[in-house]
């Protein structure tokens, strides 16, 4: 056998051994799911909606240096996991599966615009700063498990951070409300992107 046979072999054997994994991981995280459902003892809480945002902002007239740090870290992680829920959304298998990617893509661009309005100058300008980092992003024309397996993981990612923030915020203050509000969207839009794997797999 060719060195150039040999060497397409070997990369379709990885590709192969990659979206494996991938099912298994997508697996593994919808078989989670399901046992966290079970031990629920009280019913689902709905996913936030952008207007509670809005009305958080509203009512914090003079914002504290640490709401405005939770919005620079919430437009951030939000922004990221943007990145890859339009990525699985272009790749997704049927137009209705495509139409609660889009919807969901469209709840986190107007949390990030009502979180970029209420930016003080300079938490505008950390964003700006931020924004030339080398923060990964995700690899066009990916196939839809493997943009799904992706966005999944940079929305736990963004969750687990976000959770930590609320934690470290006072009891009642709006900076823990505000990242309280976020937690909630990140992880519901987890949730759904689980729903779908689940489907999938089944």
């Amino acid at each position: 056998m060719s060195t150039d046979a040999n060497r397409a072999q070997a990369a379709a054997s990885t590709q192969a051994d990659e979206a494996d994994s991938r099912r298994q991981r997508l697996e593994n995280m919808a078989l989670l799911m399901e046992a966290e459902e079970a031990d629920a003892d009280a019913p689902e809480a709905s996913e936030p909606d952008v207007e509670a945002l809005r009305l958080l902002v509203q009512e914090v007239e003079e914002q504290s240096a640490a709401f405005q740090s939770v919005a620079v870290a919430a437009v951030q992680i939000l922004e990221q996991a943007l990145c890859y829920e339009r990525e699985a959304a272009g790749a997704a298998l049927s137009l209705g599966q495509q139409e609660k990617m889009d919807a969901m893509v469209q709840t986190g661009e107007e949390a990030v615009q009502v979180l970029r309005d209420s930016l003080s100058r300079q938490g505008d300008k950390v964003i700006h700063l931020c924004g030339k980092g080398s923060a990964a992003s995700p690899t066009d024309g990916q196939p839809w498990w493997f943009a799904l397996t992706d966005a999944l993981e940079v929305l736990e990612e963004g969750t687990g951070r976000m959770s930590c923030l609320t934690t470290a915020q006072p009891d009642g203050s709006p900076a823990r409300r505000l990242s309280q509000l976020i937690t909630e969207l990140l992880r519901g839009h987890h949730d759904a992107l689980l729903l779908e794997a689940d489907e999938w797999i089944s």
